[in-house]
């Protein structure tokens, strides 16, 4: 019996012990695979004979070299090709000013005299004499065979033909022209030198130009038609101005001309033979209107 029993002892001790022995250590094939070194970033092995790829070395951090400093010498940049256009000031697109100080012209106008000899003022007078007789004969040409006197009835410029309104925007151009013709005189009286009888003539032509008054009623008659509003009440105003024009300007005109011919007359002694001008003739006595008679 107590043979029995350790046998049975024997077989239950190899019984427990067999699953301790069955505990083998695995094929390296069923192990999880050893950490790689750096060098072989993904683990994978490699056929024999085969280094592992080194990877990427590291790169160096670089301090960027300072920006060369530009010497004064150095020329400016080069402008692109196309480079935006500059603003323009209105002063810079405003065009020159006219000869004559007023906003308007006929193209007649009289420059200032720019000379420094008493031979440049003799050649200044003699321009100023031809250039005054073209703007009269201009401003009478304009008034040919007209009424004479202001339209009846005119209650605002929209009764005023076309034909009549361009007349009063023409010789208010002329008017401002003969001012610089006024102020040019001026001037010249202290030039000419110190010949009694051309200083008198001069000093007749600036008082010519003095008593000349009525050409100015153009300025106010063509202002009325452009503004009609600042004249009231309009057909009055319009009458008076008109009245004043036809009344007056041409016996005041046509002695602004009389005292030019004297003067030039007398500039001739002084001029060299090639430039002398002869006098213009003179106007006639009668105004230009329609049925004025000729004399």
């Amino acid at each position: 019996m107590m043979r029995c029993s350790i046998v049975l002892a024997v077989v239950l001790a190899g019984g427990v012990l067999s699953p301790l022995r069955a505990q083998k250590t695995p094929p390296s094939s069923t192990q999880h695979p050893a950490v790689q070194p750096a060098s072989s970033p993904t683990g994978a092995k490699l056929p024999p004979g085969h280094a592992a790829p080194q990877g990427p070395a590291p790169t160096p951090a670089v301090t960027p070299a300072p920006a060369p400093t530009v010497p004064a010498t150095q020329p400016a940049a080069t402008p692109p090709a196309n480079p935006s256009p500059a603003p323009v000031t209105p002063q810079a697109a405003r065009p020159p000013a006219a000869v004559n100080t007023g906003t308007y012209t006929a193209g007649l106008a009289m420059p200032p005299y720019a000379g420094s000899t008493t031979a440049d003022a003799y050649e200044y007078a003699a321009r100023l004499g031809r250039m005054l007789d073209s703007t009269i004969v201009t401003l009478v040409g304009t008034f040919q065979n007209t009424s004479g006197q202001p339209m009846i009835g005119a209650s605002s410029p929209m009764t005023l033909s076309h034909r009549e309104q361009d007349r009063w925007a023409r010789c208010r151009d002329l008017y401002w022209d003969l001012t610089t013709y006024a102020a040019a005189v001026g001037t010249l009286r202290q030039t000419l030198g110190p010949d009694a009888a051309l200083q008198r003539t001069a000093a007749d032509l600036d008082s010519a130009f003095n008593r000349s008054v009525a050409t100015a009623e153009c300025d106010n008659v063509a202002s009325m038609i452009a503004a009609p509003g600042r004249w009231t009440p309009w057909q009055d105003q319009y009458e008076s101005a008109a009245r004043h024009f036809y009344r007056d300007f041409y016996p005041q005109i046509r002695d602004v001309h009389e005292k030019m011919r004297a003067m030039m007359i007398e500039l001739n002694r002084f001029l060299p033979p090639a430039r002398r001008s002869p006098p213009p003739a003179g106007l006639p006595n009668n105004p230009p209107y329609a049925g004025a008679a000729p004399s």
